[in-house]
């Protein structure tokens, strides 16, 4: 998995969806996406700063999540924008989330999206870090492009309670043709869950294969549940130990719950089992760079990565991180 400066996404050689993979949500944006986003940021906080009416959803077992409801607006493009906030269950979970927003005063964030009802994608534009008080302390920014919103993730939960408002003109008009999505969205979640339960039982079964706890590791980690994600992938590598997929998965798992240390030993074993692996040269060098601070460090990895490839996406990310803090003391 390549890791990325808001989100993560994994991209396996069996898989290649969003919050899945290795490589990359966000290329850098362009000038017209950051001013737009930043625009759209302080407008949405200037407005909803006198009414907000946070509605609570379905959280992760690090956050409390809600949405501001009077944040809800429809865009040029169909999309509903909405800010959802995330407050740390506890203060470890809060020292967690200080680490990877690198800001010790860190005590909740907010995460500003456009989510397509109709092809249940989402795109990522803003993440404001607040301390005391709901103190902004940075505005991080994200993608360009939307994203699928995956099954059990809270993104769908999020679209769960605010794609009816918008869609209740139209299903009151030919409720018919709307009767079949909310049945194939049910569909969707079982036939997930159904997944779930089979893949634990493949794993659990006598002389199981590492690919079984592999895949079992996969799934929870689409499902934003690193902590079993891991415990998954380890099971796999006491059996397959130099598989580098698994590794680097594993790594972003680290990541995902801020154990840098951890993450970094997961790809750095990677790339000593395979000195030619991109995926892992790319994770270093980004928790170097975006965890840890030291871009001095990153900057070689990076400038290695683009010595084997130089011409993807990935590759042109890389060159753009290089170009941006190369010339940095």
């Amino acid at each position: 998995m390549l890791l990325d400066n808001i989100c993560r996404i994994r991209i396996n050689s069996h898989k290649l969806t969003p919050n899945t993979g290795i490589a990359i949500k966000a290329i850098m944006p362009r000038i017209f996406l950051q001013f737009y986003f930043l625009i759209a940021c302080l407008l949405g906080l200037q407005i909803s700063a006198y009414a907000i009416e946070w509605q609570e959803i379905d959280g992760t077992t690090r956050y409390k999540i809600s949405f501001d409801e009077e944040s809800i607006r429809l865009t040029p493009k169909g999309r509903l924008e909405v800010w959802l906030r995330f407050i740390p269950r506890g203060e470890a979970e809060r020292k967690i989330a200080a680490l990877e927003y690198k800001d010790k005063r860190y005590r909740s964030h907010l995460e500003y999206y456009e989510i397509d009802c109709s092809d249940q994608t989402a795109l990522l534009g803003l993440v404001n870090v607040l301390g005391q008080d709901r103190v902004r302390l940075k505005q991080l920014l994200g993608g360009t492009e939307p994203e699928p919103i995956l099954p059990g993730s809270v993104l769908e939960n999020a679209a769960k309670r605010i794609c009816p408002s918008l869609d209740e003109e139209v299903a009151e008009e030919n409720e018919i043709e709307e009767e079949p999505e909310v049945n194939s969205e049910a569909a969707t979640n079982n036939d997930r869950l159904q997944e779930i339960d089979e893949l634990r039982k493949k794993a659990a079964a006598k002389n199981a294969p590492a690919e079984a706890w592999k895949e079992l590791g996969n799934i929870y980690f689409d499902t934003d549940q690193p902590q079993l994600a891991i415990k998954a992938y380890q099971r796999a590598l006491i059996l397959k130990p130099d598989d580098t997929d698994i590794l680097n998965d594993q790594g972003a798992m680290y990541r995902q719950i801020g154990d840098f240390k951890k993450a970094l030993a997961n790809f750095e074993k990677a790339n000593r089992v395979d000195p030619n692996n991109l995926e892992s040269l790319y994770n270093r060098g980004y928790v170097y760079a975006f965890d840890l601070n030291q871009i001095s460090k990153a900057l070689v990895i990076w400038r290695r990565y683009l010595e084997l490839e130089s011409k993807s996406e990935t590759a042109l990310q890389v060159q753009s991180f290089i170009e941006k803090y190369g010339s940095q003391p």
